[in-house]
């Protein structure tokens, strides 16, 4: 096979000309709560998904608790070992997706060719401007975005500039917080190549496990080896893994609203350890069902089918689905991927990874006239009204001072979930 990595060097054909920005809002969910609530600062706080200090898990954290060690996915209870002044908050996530369109707002003034991934992360694509020819004046604007972000905001954001999607998303997560960083051919062979596979998109633990086996511990060896020796040791995703490593992703950055009809829509996560009960893989849950929910109505889609993968600590993946009622509330989305896991896992044994993806997508125009007949839509307006009283509750007195319902359900599914397996 060719020699990809020289020709992205030598700048002979790959991608050149194109101007690609990856912004990633720091801490995101942490300096939203820091930002609502000044009395926080200067304080290590960490937003966590669960009243209880013996289950909830640290969902994000800022940069003072980061310095103490906290991680996030770990017990409440270990980050409060690591970190004693550790503040604990709850997740608001209507105020996270009020500050993600707030920040796309900003991005919206230069191009709208903005590819969200996640509430806290876009691609930018600048390819086509007049005034962006190269990757430094691509850093220029990634620089004006940046200030941008914090003034208008005051939240802080990096933000990677490259000629492709893989290599900007690697930029902006190599430098943070509140920075710009430009990786090219200029930087290729001296930065780029000496970075961990596993920093790049798409290399999970496994995959960085599996490759290090093989003597695979830098982009720069992995660039050594060949497509063809890729796609033999991981398949199709080989051959594509070796074309990211070596600067040919030519992936295009989607225009913001415009998709292709979406089969499904979802997010998984490999944590830093093992989840070993049904408290922490429902927490989990929770986490991931809000950003697959916010995605779906982002959209313009509510779903009809939740599926769930676990993958074991032996790295079997399975994956098990249940019909619903039309939606794209979160709660009901982490519900069932609850009641998935308890009806079909054993709940008692660690699990490494855990997804949602929701299917069976319906356009928001056809949901909207299905509403019109479906009671079930007020009761989950009632749902969000009762989470936003909720937060602020919990924002005024603490953390303790009211129970969430859906931290609640776990015993309700599971009681369930033993009679439907009773034949109750």
């Amino acid at each position: 096979m060719e020699n990809l990595s020289q020709k992205y060097v030598n700048k002979q054909g790959i991608n050149e000309g194109r101007i690609v920005l990856h912004s990633d809002l720091n801490n995101f969910f942490a300096s939203v709560e820091c930002k609502k609530r000044p009395e926080l600062k200067g304080l290590p706080v960490a937003v966590c998904g669960s009243r209880e200090d013996r289950h909830g898990i640290v969902l994000a954290k800022n940069e003072l608790a980061k310095k103490c060690g906290v991680k996030t996915a770990e017990a409440i209870w270990q980050a409060k070992l690591k970190c004693p002044s550790l503040v604990i908050v709850p997740p608001n996530y209507d105020e996270y997706v009020r500050y993600s369109r707030m920040v796309k707002e900003i991005y919206y003034s230069y191009t709208d060719l903005i590819e969200g991934f996640g509430m806290d992360e876009a691609w930018i694509e600048l390819t086509g401007d007049r005034k962006v020819k190269t990757l430094e004046q691509g850093a220029c604007i990634a620089d004006e975005i940046r200030k941008r972000v914090k003034k208008e905001t005051g939240l802080t954001v990096s933000v990677g500039v490259s000629d492709n999607k893989i290599f900007a998303k690697l930029a902006s997560d190599y430098k943070k917080p509140d920075a710009v960083t430009v990786f090219g051919p200029h930087n290729y062979d001296e930065v780029v190549k000496k970075l961990d596979v596993g920093e790049l998109l798409f290399v999970g633990r496994s995959t960085r496990a599996k490759l290090h086996l093989y003597g695979i511990n830098t982009i720069g060896e992995l660039v050594g080896t060949n497509g063809f020796f890729m796609k033999s040791m991981l398949g199709k995703n080989g051959e594509s893994l070796y074309r990211d490593a070596c600067g040919a992703n030519s992936a295009k950055v989607s225009r913001w609203g415009e998709s292709d009809e979406a089969k499904s829509i979802g997010n998984s996560v490999t944590l830093p350890r093992d989840l070993d009960n049904i408290d922490e893989v429902h927490s989990v849950f929770c986490a991931l069902a809000e950003k697959v929910a916010y995605r779906l109505r982002s959209a313009g889609f509510a779903a009809k089918t939740v599926c769930i993968s676990v993958r074991s600590t032996g790295l079997v993946t399975t994956e098990k689905q249940m019909h619903v009622e039309l939606t794209s509330n979160a709660v009901e989305i982490a519900d069932a991927a609850t009641r998935l896991y308890i009806e079909n896992y054993n709940v008692n044994k660690p699990v490494r990874s855990v997804g949602i993806r929701t299917t069976n997508l319906i356009s928001k125009n056809i949901g909207v006239q299905l509403e019109l007949f479906d009671k079930s839509y007020l009761k989950r307006e009632k749902l969000a009204k009762i989470d936003n009283t909720v937060d602020e509750i919990r924002g005024r007195y603490g953390v303790d001072s009211i129970t969430h319902v859906s931290a609640m359900k776990v015993d309700v599914i599971r009681h369930n979930a033993t009679s439907f397996a009773h034949g109750f």
